[in-house]
């Protein structure tokens, strides 16, 4: 349980795989080239792009359009002045109006650009479409067959083809449309310019089609405020009529309505009951505080008479309750003398009998008589109440004539305000409609173009760098997602949640086991590196290096058994003994590096009860000997879990060794460097840059921590140039030519 609680906690503390810009940076820099090669594609594309296109060219018109155009008689309600009140509407007005169909089918039969004519060509490609939909109608009429797949072909064929089958008709379309879409409205920032772009491949025809344009707009103009004008003026002789007649007829009724009824002075009479009707509400209002005022006083009478305010406010029974209390303390006295039975005892009960019998009989008056005056209060209030309803009947009847009447006089006044303001702009307009006006001038006419003014080569080149940008990035990401391996220094810490012991730096041309030039050039790069993560691992723990120390990684080939031969040579030049065991039993390598002998080795020694001394082989490097694996036993994680493997090295202990380095199987599928890790408790782990993929990695980093191991750090292997800190072949002056004999054989043992 603490295993796996311990294996979770450092998962979570593990760091996470989001891209930093350093990230970013490498990935661009390390697939710079293709990006290139990419972008320089995406243009060349768009050059030969550019280059077979047919070039249009463009002409331009500068229009002026202004709010109004001066008017030689004004009226203070002017239709162009009223049009011109909103300045944004009215330009965006014009501007529609330049690119209207009925603008562009008067310039088509101008200049004579519609040459569409039926053709057989036209009606053959419109035979398919006519015959699928024959036969589309024809599947629908029979019942029960593709019922739902003849719906739905009907359907498609009515969105994609034209309701109308004229072949005239769509000629004339598809020329409308695209002289449409020939013709562009600019507007200019901050005035009243106007600007009309014309395309076409010929730039004769361009220049003549935006003068004609703006020609016939302004000849449009015109036109319609002439029609507006004439119609205005039928229009307003016909309303004229209709409310003259409109106005006799309300006229009329005012008069018959106000006979009907009698009606002479109906403010007054509407006034005398409306203060009636004041006054009872008044009155009622009083009523009901006092029914209210009554109806409290009796509740409180009914609910405790003795308590009641009215009883205690009453002076015969607070006389009678002043004498009750007399005669009660004259009997409280005389009983100190005499017996309840004495005659004048007897007398003294009785005559306080009789005054409780007069302040019953008087609280009951009392009672009776705030009964009363509730009962007149509720009587009153019911007849103002119903007074008042009476009142309100009247005062409804009233209004109800006077709404009538009212309205009666809106309808005459309104009726006659209309008439006059129709007669009055009938006059205006008589006299303005014969001033045409207009407020659109041409500044600048539309000359023929000397350059085509598409395609553009430069844009479309930027176009072609941002595509080639854009797809190059593309390529590169998905080039880093299949790769998803560690590759840089600082992923490691990053991703994996474990300190980086050292780098190793990937050697080209190495033909010979790497891990020897750390002997035989101990001022090499490859020396430098392994240098570092001995250090490194010196400082790991508070007493220095762990004395025991297991090497392992996630797959094979990743440079577990190179980095353990590095690290026990390295420990050994510090004049330590050290012993290099390969516990690779299954795979290895360790002798095959060393050029020794494997007949005899750990497998030997686990299974059988040979003296380690005696397995022990001398190297070349001094204070350097190696256990190697032995023959390959059918059982090698049996063997090492069994008790001879800690008898080996408390051995080595006894014989004075100081380092014991293991040379451990991968992890992935094996059980054997767990078993090695939980006797020896310091692991490293070997990771192989731009190889293993980071989920393998964290995989076998979960079954360490399952284990209940945490390895010292990671040593990342096989980096490439551009991801060491350090060039410590530059940083030291030794090149490929400066490592010379002398260091190699100062290294070498005498």
């Amino acid at each position: 349980m603490q295993a796996g609680a311990l294996a979770r906690h450092e998962e979570e503390q593990a760091g996470d795989d989001s891209l930093t810009l350093t990230d970013i940076g490498r990935i661009v820099l390390k697939h710079k080239w293709t990006l290139l090669l990419v972008v320089l594609l995406a243009c060349a594309v768009a050059a030969v792009r550019t280059f077979l296109s047919t070039p249009v060219y463009r002409s331009s018109v500068i229009l002026q359009i202004d709010a109004a155009s001066p008017r030689v008689v004004r009226f203070e309600k002017d239709p162009e002045q009223e049009r011109g009140g909103d300045d944004a509407a009215s330009m965006r007005t014009q501007q529609e109006l330049l690119k209207s169909r009925s603008l562009a089918e008067r310039v088509i039969d101008e200049l004579r650009l519609d040459n569409s004519t039926p053709s057989g060509q036209a009606a053959l490609a419109l035979a398919p479409a006519r015959q699928l939909g024959e036969d589309a109608a024809a599947a629908a009429q029979q019942p029960g067959q593709r019922d739902y797949l003849d719906r739905l072909i009907a359907g498609y064929q009515k969105m994609m083809n034209p309701s109308t089958r004229n072949v005239e008709v769509l000629g004339r379309e598809a020329v409308v449309q695209r002289f449409l879409n020939s013709v562009t409205v600019e507007p200019v920032r901050g005035s009243r310019l106007v600007t009309l772009h014309v395309d076409n491949t010929d730039p004769n025809l361009a220049a003549r089609i935006a003068n004609t344009t703006v020609q016939s707009f302004i000849a449009m103009g015109m036109e319609r405020r002439l029609e507006a004008s004439s119609y205005a003026k039928k229009f307003l002789e016909e309303q004229i009529k209709q409310m003259k007649a409109r106005l006799e007829e309300s006229e009329r009724r005012l008069n018959s309505y106000a006979q009907a009824n009698q009606i002479l002075t109906l403010d007054e009479k509407t006034s005398a009951i409306n203060t009636t009707y004041t006054d009872y509400a008044a009155a009622l209002s009083k009523a009901e505080q006092e029914r209210i005022k009554a109806e409290a006083v009796a509740s409180e009478m009914r609910r405790n008479p003795a308590a009641a305010s009215a009883v205690a406010e009453n002076k015969s029974i607070q006389a009678f309750r002043e004498r009750r209390a007399k005669l009660e303390i004259e009997y409280q006295e005389n009983l100190r003398l005499y017996k309840p039975e004495f005659p004048k005892m007897q007398q003294i009960k009785a005559q306080i009998v009789e005054i409780e019998s007069q302040i019953t009989n008087e609280v009951q008056g009392v009672a009776a008589t705030l009964q009363a005056q509730y009962d007149s209060a509720l009587r009153q209030e019911a007849l103002l109440r119903e007074k008042l309803a009476q009142t309100r009947k009247q005062v409804l009847t009233t209004q109800d004539h006077g709404i009538d009447l009212n309205l009666l006089r809106r309808e005459v006044d309104t009726n006659r305000q209309l008439y006059d303001s129709l007669l009055q702009r009938f006059k205006e307009l008589g006299i303005s409609g014969n001033v045409v006006s207009n407020n659109i001038s041409v500044v600048d006419a539309a000359e023929p173009s000397l350059f085509p003014f598409k395609p553009s080569l430069m844009r479309n080149l930027l176009i072609g760098l941002i595509a080639g940008m854009l797809l190059g990035t593309a390529i590169v990401v998905a080039l880093e997602v299949l790769d998803d391996s560690i590759k840089y220094p600082d992923e490691v810490e990053r991703v994996l949640g474990l300190p980086l012991m050292g780098i190793i730096p990937k050697l080209k041309g190495k033909k010979r086991a790497v891990a020897m030039e750390v002997h035989e050039d101990p001022r090499s790069a490859i020396a430098e590196a392994y240098r570092s993560v001995r250090t490194a691992l010196q400082f790991s723990t508070t007493d220095g290096a762990p004395k025991r120390l297991v090497i392992t990684s996630t797959t094979r080939n990743e440079g577990k058994s190179t980095t353990s031969l590095a690290l026990a040579i390295n420990f050994a030049q510090m004049g330590q003994r050290v012993v290099l065991i390969d516990a690779d039993m299954r795979n290895p390598t360790i002798h095959k590096m060393l050029g020794i002998p494997n007949d005899f080795g750990l497998s030997n020694l686990l299974s059988s009860d040979t003296r380690v001394d005696r397995l022990l082989t001398p190297t070349v490097v001094p204070n350097l000997s190696v256990l190697p694996a032995g023959p390959v036993p059918p059982n090698p994680v049996d063997l090492l879990t069994g008790p001879k493997l800690l008898l080996l090295l408390d051995l080595t202990a006894a014989l004075g060794i100081d380092y014991v380095i293991v040379d451990a199987p991968p992890m992935l599928g094996l059980a054997d460097s767990i078993v090695l890790g939980n006797q020896l408790q310091n692991v490293l782990f070997v990771v192989q840059a731009g190889s293993t993929r980071k989920s393998l990695i964290k995989a076998a980093l979960r079954r360490l921590r399952q284990g209940g191991l945490v390895p010292r750090g990671v040593v990342l292997t096989q980096a490439l140039n551009n991801a060491m800190p350090v060039d410590y072949e530059s940083y030291y002056g030794y090149g490929p030519t400066g490592a010379s004999a002398e260091h190699t054989a100062l290294a070498r043992p005498q």
